[in-house]
């Protein structure tokens, strides 16, 4: 149970567990609207959403960190004035981050989708402006605030708890 304890403890005050709950609810919140806005609410797309749901985030979570992050970090430092004088940081990073991923999503996403784009680059844009016009205020005024409020009032009841070695082990 102690362990237990631990794990939890650590897991709720380690810095990368907001941004994985932020991505997890984000993914969970997008491909539920990009999948309910072409096919409709059914028990089979449900179904077939769980299933792809784990592969999403990975997918994600991975283009996120290896490539579209450290992209926009480097048009930060590349362009400074520009875009640190015209955005607060807190607004551009994650806005092209965001931007950086609905494009390329967008791309497999309607290459994937085929039978409902007849004529790709037309189908691209549509879904491009769509997601990206509905991503950008969920994430700004709805899932991110929620979240990093939520992390502030548990790690604020539940705050970090060192846990010391045992009398036994400390003897061996």
């Amino acid at each position: 149970m102690k362990l237990q304890k631990h794990f939890f403890n650590k897991l709720l005050h380690h810095p990368d567990t907001p941004v994985w709950t932020l991505i997890c609810t984000m993914v969970a919140i997008m491909a539920s609207y990009n999948t309910v806005i072409r096919y409709g609410f059914s028990e089979k797309m449900f179904f077939r959403l769980l299933i792809v749901y784990p592969l999403i985030v990975i997918f994600i979570y991975c283009l996120r960190t290896f490539v579209t992050l450290p992209i926009v970090l480097k048009l930060h430092n590349y362009f400074p004035n520009v875009i640190k004088i015209n955005v607060p940081v807190q607004v551009s990073i994650p806005l092209l981050v965001i931007w950086f991923n609905v494009s390329i999503m967008m791309v497999l996403f309607t290459f994937i989708h085929h039978t409902l784009y007849p004529h790709f680059l037309i189908g691209y844009i549509g879904n491009w402006i769509k997601t990206f016009f509905v991503a950008v205020p969920i994430f700004f005024f709805v899932t991110k605030p929620l979240i990093f409020n939520m992390f502030d009032l548990l790690r604020a009841k539940y705050p970090l708890i060192i846990y010391e070695k045992t009398s036994q082990t400390e003897s061996e």
